[in-house]
């Protein structure tokens, strides 16, 4: 397989994951809705508040939120100081953007992935489980390494295929 071909079927394969995640995040959030409103209506106009919709909604939350942050680094709509990279000039640019999406890999990989991994086994060890729901804390905690995962692709896509801005 040539390199153009490879780097098309890579980009289609991006292309899915987007796709895919963008659908997951919508049901996730769709899933947080119900269970707080189902919370509020059994609470106050039931007078029997359920117990496992608030841990639910805790727990997807989370999820949503570092996935979340996954798809925003992807579509470059996150959080950043843009002052000192509009003042540069193009080369200043480009080797911003070239530490800046390397600084990332190495944080999606050192800290997310690979410390994400490490306090899935801990807690796996420890037994922890949730107290109302009763899932596997280690679950609930698989998704730091799989939003690493997704921001160190995501940042390696970045470096390997530069999308420079020529503001």
């Amino acid at each position: 397989m040539n390199i153009k071909k490879s780097r098309s079927f890579f980009s289609f394969g991006l292309r899915m994951l987007d796709s895919f995640l963008n659908r997951f995040l919508q049901l996730i959030l769709l899933l947080i809705t119900a269970a707080v409103t189902w919370q509020v209506f059994s609470r106050y106009v039931l007078d029997d508040p359920s117990s496992i919709t608030e841990e639910l909604a805790r727990f997807l939350l989370i999820w949503l939120t570092l996935l979340g942050c996954a798809f925003a680094y992807r579509n470059n709509s996150h959080l950043g100081l843009d002052l000192v990279y509009l003042k540069a000039n193009q080369f200043q640019r480009k080797m911003m953007y070239v530490i800046i999406h390397g600084s990332v890999a190495v944080f999606a990989i050192c800290v997310m992935i690979i410390g994400g991994f490490s306090l899935m086994n801990m807690t796996e060890k420890l037994g922890q489980s949730s107290p109302v729901m009763g899932i596997d804390i280690s679950f609930v905690y698989s998704v730091i390494p799989l939003s690493g995962l997704l921001i160190a692709i995501y940042a390696l896509n970045a470096l390997i295929v530069p999308q420079w801005n020529e503001e």
